[in-house]
C-alpha cells in the first residue's frame, strides 16, 4: 500500500510539474485570418509573421495563414477570438471598434485626421494607443499586441463618374465598412449606405447592387474590382495602420519570451506590408488605367470641409472629449 501512496505521489507530482512548465516549452499551432487577398500586402505580411515566429521559436510554435475570409470575415474573426475559436487576425486596427468594448478605435476613421501614411503610424504606435489597446483587451477579450503596416490612402472607387467633388456622389449607392462613423461620413455626402463584407463587394459591384466603395489601392486592387468599376477619385480621407490581433486566451498562454518574439515579428513582417503597400501605391494608377479606369485627384479641400463635422456626434461620447485635438496635435510633435 505504501509504495503504491508512494508510486502516486509520484505521478500527481510528475503532472504537476508538466501543467507548471512555462508556455515556453509547449509546442503549438495558431490559426490566423484575414478577409484580404493571398497576394495582397496583407497576405505577404501574415506569411512573413509565421516564418520569423517559426524560425524564433525553433519550430514551436507555428502559424496557419487563411487569407480570403477562408475562416471568416471581420465579424467571424473578432467573435473567434473573443470565444478562443480562432488565435489571430491581420487587419486594420479600427477594426476593433465592431467589438462592444473597443468603440473608441471609431476615432481613428474619422475623415482627414491624419495628413500622411507617416503620421497615421506614429499616433496609432504612441503611448497614447498603446494605453487604448490594452484597455480594450481587458474589455473584449482581443488584443491588438502590434500595430505595423502602412495602408494605402482610402479612395472612392464607382461605377459612374468621374467623381470630382462632394456633390458628384449625392445619391450613389455606396458600400462602407459596417462601423457607424462611416456610415455618417458618406451620408453626409448624400449617398445611400449599403454594408457589405469584404468578399461580397466584386459581385455587388459588376451586378449593381451598389454603384461605388471605399478603400485604398492595397484591398482595391489585388482582387481586381477595377475589372467592374471604372472610376477611382485619390481623396484620401482616411489612413491608417494594420493590427496583428491575437486572442487575450492565447496571449495569455505564451511565455515573455514568446511575448516579445510576436511583437518583433509583428514589426518585422508589418514592414512587409508597409513595402509592399508602398511598391503597389508607386504603380496603382498605372495599373488602373491600363485598365481603362479613369483617375480623377478630385479637390480634396472640398471633401475635407464637407466633412469636418462629421466627428461631433462623437465627440464625448464613443471617445473621449478633446481626443480629436489631441491626436491632431500628436502627429505634429516632434
Amino acid at each position: 500500500m505504501m509504495k503504491k501512496t508512494l508510486l502516486a505521489t509520484l505521478a500527481a507530482a510528475g503532472l504537476a510539474a508538466v501543467s507548471a512548465m512555462p508556455a515556453a516549452a509547449q509546442d503549438m499551432t495558431l490559426r490566423m485570418g484575414t478577409f484580404a487577398t493571398a497576394t495582397s500586402p496583407w497576405g505577404q505580411a501574415m506569411h512573413a509573421f509565421a516564418d520569423i515566429v517559426k524560425e524564433k521559436t525553433d519550430g514551436r510554435i507555428e502559424i496557419a495563414v487563411y487569407t480570403d475570409g477562408q475562416i471568416g470575415g471581420m465579424q467571424q474573426l473578432l467573435t473567434g477570438m473573443q470565444l478562443g475559436t480562432i488565435d489571430m487576425a491581420y487587419f486594420d486596427v479600427t477594426v476593433a471598434s465592431f467589438m462592444k468594448g473597443a468603440e473608441e478605435m471609431k476615432v481613428a476613421i474619422v475623415p482627414y485626421l491624419f495628413d500622411s501614411k507617416a503620421s497615421a503610424a506614429k499616433v496609432l504606435n504612441s503611448d497614447l494607443f498603446q494605453k487604448i489597446y490594452s484597455d480594450i483587451a481587458e474589455r473584449t477579450g482581443v488584443r491588438i499586441f502590434s500595430t505595423y503596416g502602412d495602408r494605402s490612402p482610402r479612395a472612392i472607387q464607382t461605377t459612374k463618374g468621374p467623381i470630382e467633388k462632394p456633390e458628384d456622389l449625392k445619391g450613389l449607392r455606396m458600400r462602407v465598412a459596417g462601423i457607424d462613423i462611416y456610415e455618417s461620413t458618406f451620408e453626409t455626402l448624400g449617398t445611400q449606405i449599403t454594408p457589405l463584407g469584404m468578399t461580397e463587394i466584386y459581385n455587388a459591384l459588376s451586378r449593381g447592387i451598389v454603384d461605388g466603395q471605399d478603400n485604398g489601392f492595397e484591398l482595391a486592387i489585388p482582387p481586381k474590382f477595377h475589372e467592374v468599376a471604372k472610376y477611382w477619385s485619390a481623396t484620401d480621407h482616411v489612413y491608417g495602420v494594420t493590427g496583428w490581433f491575437i486572442s487575450e486566451q492565447v496571449w495569455n498562454r505564451l511565455s515573455d519570451a514568446d511575448k516579445e518574439i510576436f511583437r518583433e515579428a509583428g514589426k518585422e513582417a508589418g514592414q512587409v506590408s508597409t513595402d509592399a503597400t508602398n511598391a503597389l501605391d508607386a504603380e496603382a494608377r498605372s495599373i488602373l488605367e491600363e485598365a481603362g479606369v479613369t483617375y480623377t485627384e478630385p479637390d480634396r479641400e472640398a471633401f475635407r470641409e464637407a466633412l469636418k463635422d462629421v466627428y461631433k456626434e462623437y465627440e464625448g461620447k464613443v471617445w473621449p472629449e478633446g481626443l480629436v485635438a489631441q491626436i491632431r496635435a500628436l502627429q505634429h510633435q516632434d
